[in-house]
């Protein structure tokens, strides 16, 4: 998107590589600093009144925050959260990374400007990283614990639907701050999510279409093999997004073909 290219231009001076680890590090250490001094934590959080009354540093170390107190969950949440900025840096590229992640923070900023004697921090922040992930990786399979498998995507439907509540009923700073941890990933993935749901809506129109032709007709026909879903039930079929989404393809096929249009 020609925006994203020009922002991109203005973030590229301020860029971070491994902004991710750079974040872990500055976590760990201000969570063992806070050890010797439990008033550290809110010290470091984002509260405008203090900001004004001078006490600047806040605006940076509210992102240093740990997610918890706790040793075992801080672990596995920053294992999450290298695991996750880590494959998103790779995949959009170190300043596009950047750029998210700095929307989301100037956007809490922000926020935390509409309730200046709350205190902020940037846990919201990192939530819109796991968001993004997800969306580009739902299968990715993720052992809770480090035992149970679950793939990331129902995560992420449990997230999006703990930040609906929290916009409706929440409190007037966690609906802010949840409003700022997703513009960023709206501002990111609205084309893509908005594509998605036009190419679903598609897909059931036509299946809708298939079943009052022929009610015995197979719901789902590899486009490629020919393999359909009467002849193999427990084959799972999808449909291709960039072959207007009318198309199915089994399991075998679905990232081995070319793109083409429907006949129909």
């Amino acid at each position: 998107m020609k925006l994203f290219d020009r922002l991109d231009r203005v973030v590229r001076p301020i860029v971070i590589p491994n902004l991710t680890m750079v974040i872990i590090v500055m976590q760990v250490i201000v969570f063992l600093a806070s050890a010797g001094d439990p008033k550290l934590l809110e010290r470091a959080a984002l509260t405008w009144t203090a900001v004004l009354a001078g006490e600047v540093w806040r605006l940076i170390t509210f992102v240093m925050i740990p997610p918890t107190t706790s040793p075992l969950f801080l672990l596995f949440a920053l294992y999450l959260f290298h695991l996750m900025g880590t494959a998103l840096e790779q995949t959009w590229g170190t300043i596009r990374y950047n750029l998210f992640f700095y929307l989301g923070y100037i956007l809490t900023i922000a926020a935390a400007a509409f309730s200046p004697q709350e205190p902020a921090v940037g846990l919201f922040l990192q939530g819109s990283i796991f968001l993004a992930f997800a969306t580009y990786f739902p299968r990715f399979e993720l052992r809770l614990f480090f035992i149970l498998p679950v793939q990331i995507r129902w995560l992420a439907y449990l997230q999006a639907l703990g930040y609906g509540l929290a916009i409706v009923g929440g409190p007037p700073q966690v609906k802010l701050m949840t409003i700022a941890a997703l513009g960023n990933y709206i501002l990111f993935f609205a084309p893509m999510l908005w594509t998605k749901a036009k190419a679903t809506q598609r897909k059931i129109e036509w299946q809708a279409k298939q079943k009052k032709v022929n009610p015995n007709q197979p719901r789902h026909t590899c486009a490629t093999c020919g393999v359909n879903s009467n002849q193999s039930p427990e084959m799972e079929f999808r449909y291709c997004s960039k072959c207007g989404g009318e198309l199915a393809y089994c399991s075998d096929h679905l990232r081995d073909h070319e793109h083409r249009e429907s006949d129909s």
